[in-house]
């Protein structure tokens, strides 16, 4: 029988790897493009946006969505004007601004009619009957008062006097104010008789 002979170890590998070049940053950066900055075809485009080659070459025809030349594309530019017409179109669909301004007028006129049916918001021309109403009460009821604080003829013609002034300065300051809630302007008496 022949002699077993232990085979011959096999080599050893080396320990040491073969050594990569040391790159510095810039130019790691250089070789990572942004993926803002990256030219793509049509097709990877339309991938991108999820829309059709088709759709992109329309939009593309329209102006919609801008090219690096014919067929290529660059990302960040079209995904930005993606997104801004995507947006025209939502605000085509909800309507234009007079429509939204419409709406929020038809809100507010609900709103006041709501308030109105509550009774916490009166109309101007039922205020307004009310103030006169009640100026004219107060006003004639100091009519009869000289009577009724006197019997002298000579005492009650003063008081006459007296009260006939009164009522022609509220009878004026009445007349004023129901003029102010008309107008809505401010009267620029007001804060000086107060």
């Amino acid at each position: 029988m022949a002699a077993r002979t232990k085979n011959a170890a096999a080599p050893a590998k080396s320990s040491k790897k073969a050594l990569k070049p040391l790159k510095t940053k810039a130019a790691k950066a250089d070789e990572k493009t942004a993926v803002d900055e990256m030219v793509v075809n049509q097709t990877e485009m339309a991938a991108v946006l999820g829309v059709t080659t088709r759709w992109l070459r329309e939009q593309t025809a329209a102006g919609i969505v801008p090219t690096e030349g014919r067929g290529r594309f660059k990302i960040g530019a079209v995904v930005q004007a993606y997104i801004a017409y995507s947006k025209e179109g939502a605000v085509k669909k909800t309507g234009t601004e007079s429509l939204d301004d419409l709406r929020k007028e038809k809100a507010l006129d609900i709103r006041l009619a709501r308030a109105r049916k509550d009774r916490e918001v009166i109309a101007l021309d039922e205020a307004i009957s009310t103030a006169e109403e009640l100026a004219g009460l107060f006003v004639s009821s100091l009519v009869g008062l000289p009577a009724q604080i006197t019997g002298v003829p000579r005492e009650r013609q003063r008081l006459n006097d007296i009260f006939d002034a009164e009522r022609l300065r509220l009878t004026d300051r009445f007349t004023k104010r129901i003029a102010t809630l008309r107008t809505g302007e401010e009267d620029p008496d007001s804060t000086a008789e107060d």
